[in-house]
């Protein structure tokens, strides 16, 4: 949870080998997991363990499909809360609205007259991002051909397509509430960790006391 979301949230790499390397000088044999909980809470600054209003406000505008580690997301999303998981690597990336720059007069209108700017914003970002086995069959239809045809989102079996089985249209507000909902989702899979508060102060460096000094 700590790298990923660090790297979702763009923050420099060049301290994680430090963080990691003193690790063990934070560690309390007598509470291995809770002296790790704080650890990673109190460091500060470009350290820091994102919390999760910034990882959500990040994660939504993202570009995550040229992602390094975009199986591992889709894999994670996908299978949270399973028992029976589902092999992502069988499946491929769909975009919903389509990486075809020349959209049809159906996206078109469904997008409206700003089409190519939210094209531009949202193409490659979580809430317009999902998986299907029949990439090739959807192509660049339509929304509601993608939806309705053959293998189409209504008769997924994936939790990903859940949301769009009873949509009428694919446009920015619907990229956004998707992004949101599939943002509050990634918080909880990529959590983090928590301690009570008295707890945690207890954890904190204590101030150096200054001594004076007589003339």
């Amino acid at each position: 949870s700590y790298v990923f979301r660090r790297v979702v949230c763009a923050i420099p790499t060049n301290s994680m080998n430090k963080t990691f390397a003193n690790l063990g000088k934070a560690l309390d044999k007598d509470c291995y997991l809770e002296s790790i909980k704080a650890h990673f809470l109190l460091l500060p600054s470009y350290r820091r363990f994102p919390g999760n209003e910034e990882f959500r406000r990040e994660i939504k505008v993202r570009d995550l499909y040229n992602f390094r580690s975009r199986s591992y997301w889709l894999r994670r999303l996908e299978n949270h809360d399973r028992k029976e998981h589902v092999p992502v690597d069988e499946y491929t990336i769909e975009h919903i609205l389509p990486q075809n720059e020349n959209l049809s007069a159906d996206w078109r209108e469904a997008l409206g007259p700003e089409w190519k700017l939210i094209r531009e914003t949202w193409l490659h970002t979580l809430g317009n991002l999902t998986l299907t086995g029949y990439n090739a069959e959807y192509g660049d239809r339509a929304f509601v051909a993608k939806r309705d045809m053959k293998g189409g989102f209504k008769v997924s079996p994936l939790k990903l397509n859940e949301d769009l089985r009873a949509l009428e249209t694919w446009n920015e507000a619907a990229i956004k509430m998707r992004a949101e909902k599939l943002a509050t989702l990634a918080a909880s899979v990529w959590s983090v960790p928590t301690l009570p508060g008295e707890v945690l102060d207890a954890y904190r460096p204590k101030p150096e006391k200054i001594t004076g000094y007589s003339i």
